[in-house]
């Protein structure tokens, strides 16, 4: 069922960019890890078939896991931190087009982030994501560069969640703001 969403995840991102009308950089690949607990899922989908190197460096800067995948179209990839330290990594992706970094904190026993957001490339299209959580019901608010409330809506939470959001009628930055029914809130600005 998770692989299953991450693929429909990526496949709905992949295919909203490429009908958008319009594009930040046409010539970047989309990177994108979300946390889930001790693993952390990287999102890759390049423009073209490519060689990727993966390597995750710890603060010292030591490599501390790394990987090539030939000729990869794109994946979706978890990586387990639970027999590392605690502490702050880079995960460095290495393709035809540049280097690109991502950095991670991980915490032992952490709990699972109640949200993630992902703006998808070409607009200003979100994907909010909600891990499963046995939550029932989450509350998603989105404020404007005012804190003028945009959207407030109660959603559905069986399994693991996610939603694309359309805010290019809108200008300016904005914050989600979702709300599990213990009260927890996680604010998450773009």
């Amino acid at each position: 069922m998770k692989k299953t969403l991450s693929v429909l995840l990526m496949l709905i991102a992949i295919s909203s960019a490429a009908f958008a009308n319009r594009t930040d950089n046409p010539s970047t690949n989309t990177v994108a890890v979300v946390e889930d607990g001790a693993i952390f899922k990287l999102y890759y989908r390049p423009l073209e078939q490519m060689d990727v190197k993966i390597s995750i460096h710890d603060a010292a800067d030591k490599i501390v896991f790394s990987e090539v995948l030939k000729k990869s179209e794109g994946f979706v990839r978890p990586y387990n931190f639970s027999n590392l330290p605690e502490g702050n990594y880079t995960i460095e992706i290495v393709d035809n087009s540049g280097r690109h970094t991502e950095s991670v904190t991980y915490r032992k026993n952490n709990i699972t982030a109640l949200a993630h957001l992902i703006r998808i490339p070409g607009g200003e299209k979100y994907v909010l994501t909600v891990p499963n959580r046995n939550l029932g019901e989450v509350t998603v608010r989105i404020l404007d560069s005012f804190d003028n409330v945009i959207y407030n809506q109660k959603e559905s939470v069986v399994g693991d969640f996610a939603k694309i959001y359309n805010l290019e009628e809108c200008s300016g930055k904005f914050v989600f703001e979702v709300t599990d029914g213990q009260g927890v809130r996680k604010s998450l600005s773009y």
